[in-house]
């Protein structure tokens, strides 16, 4: 059981994480490339936004919006099917990536060509993910990779493993330390 806004969430490893959504991890990457508060989209804000969601979502909600299993990198989690899907919505001309100089370092945009499908989400996780974009959309990805290195999930992860998803229901104000 672990405590969380006064409730409770029973996870075991992988429960929630079991089957990853495609469909809904293909349309949250839509929808983030053309959401009005999102800036600067490149890869490693991407993943650290859709892990902010998820992660989000399983504290908030009791269970993730995608399903996604992350995988601990360098610069933080990444979902570990995200390529995959991401290169279907390139080849579809669905998502697009293109080089611009940010601050002088070269940013791989993404942007989305179609609109997402939203009716993929329920009313609560629509919300979620608006509040999450208006609170970390104009971040740098550097301050998401910085924010994902406080998560115990990802402290806890050895470099190019699964992140522990019944760690991910804690929160980064949990003291890694004392879990």
């Amino acid at each position: 059981m672990l405590p969380h806004h006064g409730l409770a969430l029973t996870v075991e490893a992988g429960e929630v994480f079991n089957m990853v959504s495609g469909r809904k991890l293909s349309e949250l990457s839509v929808h983030l490339g053309q959401h009005f508060r999102v800036s600067n989209l490149g890869l490693t804000k991407l993943w650290k936004l859709i892990f902010f969601i998820e992660a989000r979502a399983l504290r908030d909600l009791g269970e993730p919006v995608t399903g996604s299993e992350f995988i601990k990198y360098e610069h933080g989690p990444e979902p570990s099917r995200g390529d995959k899907f991401l290169k279907k919505l390139v080849k579809a001309d669905e998502v697009t990536f293109t080089q611009r100089s940010v601050g002088g370092k070269t940013l791989n945009e993404s942007k989305a060509v179609r609109a997402a499908d939203l009716s993929t989400f329920s009313f609560e996780e629509r919300q979620l993910v608006d509040s999450l974009c208006v609170e970390l959309g104009r971040r740098s990805a550097l301050d998401l990779s910085y924010f994902s290195h406080e998560e115990p999930s990802w402290h806890y992860a050895a470099m190019r493993d699964k992140l522990p998803p019944e760690l991910i229901a804690y929160g980064h104000k949990e003291d890694p330390e004392g879990l």
